[in-house]
């Protein structure tokens, strides 16, 4: 389940890196285009560095793909939020990687017993 989901946000970070070109962003707003290019090649280097550098599974990836993607769909009101197409990708896939990251951390058994673990030692849960 985990090589789908890290696959599904790559294919998103690589629409992220192209969707300046293909839907044409304003040139006006070059600070869209920056954000969206950023967030793709990040979301990208994450989920490969998670993949093949760091063999081991992590609460990291998720917690950083998914806070990427909560970025992603916040972002538009930081600068670009007139342009209905800039905004709308921007939200659209800010919430398909933040699903997909949040999803990870739900379904995941490992990363519930480190959380467990976590919560116990920090006196959260009894």
């Amino acid at each position: 389940m985990k090589r789908l989901r890290d696959l599904l946000i790559t294919v998103l970070g690589l629409w992220l890196m192209m969707a300046p070109g293909v839907m044409h962003f304003a040139v006006s707003h070059a600070d869209a285009a920056w954000n969206t290019w950023l967030v793709g090649v990040a979301l990208i280097l994450i989920t490969a560095v998670s993949r093949y550098l760091v063999d081991t599974r992590s609460p990291w990836e998720d917690l950083a793909c998914a806070a990427l993607g909560f970025w992603l769909m916040v972002s538009p009101w930081a600068g670009f939020a007139a342009d209905t197409v800039e905004r709308s990708n921007s939200i659209i896939v800010g919430f398909l990687v933040t699903v997909l990251a949040l999803w990870a951390t739900v379904v995941d058994a490992d990363l519930r017993k480190w959380m467990d673990d976590w919560m116990h030692r920090h006196h959260l849960l009894r």
